[in-house]
């Protein structure tokens, strides 16, 4: 392999580590709707992909990488440890068809049809994914996103014990302290929140009561989460020194 070559991967490598960090600490900080910061995430997705896919194998043999930050950076996240002959082409192209997906239910959400949107969003859930049983990060992450939206959706029009069963699978893929996992449990906050409103209108006192703690626990659950990643990344770029 030639010195640019290698060279190049580095550089892409890099690009992806950073973009990667960048991302999961806007979105905390964005003040954008959670559609456009699916869009967004979901689009920086497949540009990164686009790129690694055009260097992987000078990323995959740089002897630094190999020896260092794909064992420790990247690792398990890393493109360059699965095998590039097939996975680049199909998660670009799972990646791509996550975000028409979600342009979709934005067109039907904008028409107010919310019923079209739940059911296009619970076919791509539905549907198969890269790693079968154990899918690649990237794939957690976006079908976590996409449960989390499915799950506000049901809850939305009162669908309530659905919008939970969406909730309980989405953690179960998110199971790390991610931004992906908080914002499943702010969902659920939303989620118990409509279910305390409509039991304090029913006139159910007691179930509305345990509803709002289910909702302030998962909210109080939520921005612990988020602080962690936020703290995370602000570690990571102070080089652990803090602010």
């Amino acid at each position: 392999m030639s010195g640019g070559a290698r060279e190049l991967g580095k550089v892409v490598c890099r690009a992806y580590d950073d973009a990667m960090r960048a991302i999961k600490a806007r979105e905390v900080l964005a003040s954008a709707s959670t559609r456009v910061k699916t869009a967004l995430r979901l689009s920086l997705h497949l540009v990164v992909g686009v790129l690694i896919g055009l260097s992987v194998t000078a990323c995959c043999e740089a002897p630094e990488r190999a020896g260092t930050i794909a064992s420790a950076t990247l690792a398990p996240d890393s493109i360059c440890e699965r095998d590039t002959r097939a996975v680049d082409a199909a998660l670009l192209a799972y990646l791509s068809k996550a975000r028409s997906v979600h342009l979709e239910a934005d067109l039907a959400e904008a028409d107010g049809g919310n019923e079209l949107a739940i059911r296009v969003l619970a076919q791509f859930v539905a549907g198969p994914a890269l790693g079968a049983e154990q899918p690649v990060p990237e794939v957690r992450e976006v079908l976590a996103d996409t449960l989390a939206r499915l799950a506000d959706l049901r809850a939305a029009r009162g669908e309530f014990d659905a919008a939970e069963a969406e909730l309980r699978r989405g953690l179960e893929l998110a199971v790390e302290r991610t931004h992906f996992r908080g914002r499943l449990m702010e969902v659920r906050g939303a989620l118990e929140k409509r279910r305390f409103e409509a039991l304090r209108s029913s006139k159910d006192e007691r179930g509305a009561q345990l509803a709002k703690e289910r909702s302030l626990a998962a909210l109080r659950e939520a921005v612990a989460i988020q602080e962690d990643v936020i703290a995370g990344a602000v570690g990571s770029d102070t080089g652990g020194r803090g602010p």
